[in-house]
C-alpha cells in the first residue's frame, strides 16, 4: 500500500460534469438541511414538549403521593437523557466530536466503528501517531473516509479494508484499500459516481489529489493533500 495509485481520479471535470456535480451537491446539502430540521422537530422538539408537560403536572401538584412524584421525576430525567442524546447526535452530524481526540484517533475510531457496524474487517495503520492537521483539513479527511467506506459497503462486496495514513514529503496521504470486486468503469471520464465526484471536489478544495487504482482484486483510493502541521492554538 506504500505505492500511490495511478492518477485516474485526478482528471478535471468538464463544464457539463461540473454543473451536474454542483447541482447534485446542492441537492445533498438541501436534503441534509431537511433531515436535520426533521430530527429537531420529531425528536428534540417532542422531547422538549414532553418535558414541559411533565414539569407542568409537577407544578400543579397533581402528584401528592411521594412515590408517584418520584416516578414522574424519573420520567422527566429519562426525557432529559433522550434530549441530551438527540442534541449530541445532531452535533455529531454537523462536526464529529471524535475529531477533538486528534486526527489519528478519529480515523482509528472510524475504522473500528465501520467494522462493528458492517461486519467487515477494517484495519487502520500509520507509522506516526503524532500526525495532526488543522480542524478544516482533518474534517475533510474524516468525511472523505466516511464516503469511501460507504462506497465499499454499497459496491465493493469486500470483506476486508485497510486504511493507511502516512507522511510523504510535503504531503499527507490517506489510502483506503479493499479486496472487493473492483470498479471496472472507473477509468471512464464520464463516470456517474457522485460519491467519487464529491470526494474529488472535497480534496480539490484543499489543493490535493484523489487517485484511484482498481482491478479484479479490489480498489485502492488515495487522498493526497499538502501537509500543514497543526500548530499550537490552531482549532
Amino acid at each position: 500500500m506504500n505505492r500511490l495509485p495511478e492518477k485516474t481520479g485526478a482528471t478535471p471535470v468538464d463544464g457539463d460534469e461540473l454543473r451536474e456535480l454542483i447541482s447534485h451537491q446542492e441537492k445533498i446539502r438541501e436534503n441534509e438541511r431537511k433531515r436535520i430540521a426533521r430530527e429537531i422537530h420529531d425528536e428534540l422538539g417532542q422531547h422538549l414538549l414532553a418535558l414541559r408537560i411533565e414539569i407542568s403536572l409537577l407544578k400543579q401538584d397533581i402528584c401528592n403521593d411521594a412515590g408517584a412524584r418520584a416516578k414522574r421525576i424519573d420520567e422527566i430525567l429519562a426525557h432529559i437523557d433522550l434530549t441530551v442524546k438527540s442534541v449530541r447526535s445532531l452535533i455529531n452530524d454537523l462536526r464529529p466530536a471524535v475529531l477533538d481526540l486528534g486526527l489519528v484517533a478519529s480515523l482509528e475510531w472510524q475504522a473500528r466503528d465501520f467494522s462493528r457496524a458492517n461486519g467487515v474487517t477494517c484495519i487502520f495503520h500509520t507509522e506516526d501517531d503524532r500526525l495532526e492537521l488543522d480542524d478544516r483539513h482533518a474534517t475533510v479527511l474524516f468525511r472523505v473516509l466516511q464516503e469511501a467506506l460507504t462506497n465499499v459497503v454499497k459496491h465493493a462486496k469486500a470483506d476486508k479494508v485497510e486504511i493507511g495514513l502516512r507522511r510523504d514529503g510535503e504531503n499527507l496521504v490517506l489510502t483506503v484499500a479493499d479486496n472487493g470486486v473492483g470498479m471496472p468503469k472507473v477509468r471512464n471520464r464520464k463516470i456517474k459516481s457522485y460519491g467519487l465526484a464529491g470526494i474529488r471536489e472535497r480534496i480539490g478544495m484543499l489543493g490535493g489529489e484523489f487517485r484511484i487504482k482498481t482491478g479484479d482484486t479490489g480498489t485502492t483510493l488515495a487522498f493526497v493533500i499538502p501537509y500543514r502541521e497543526k500548530t499550537a492554538g490552531t482549532a
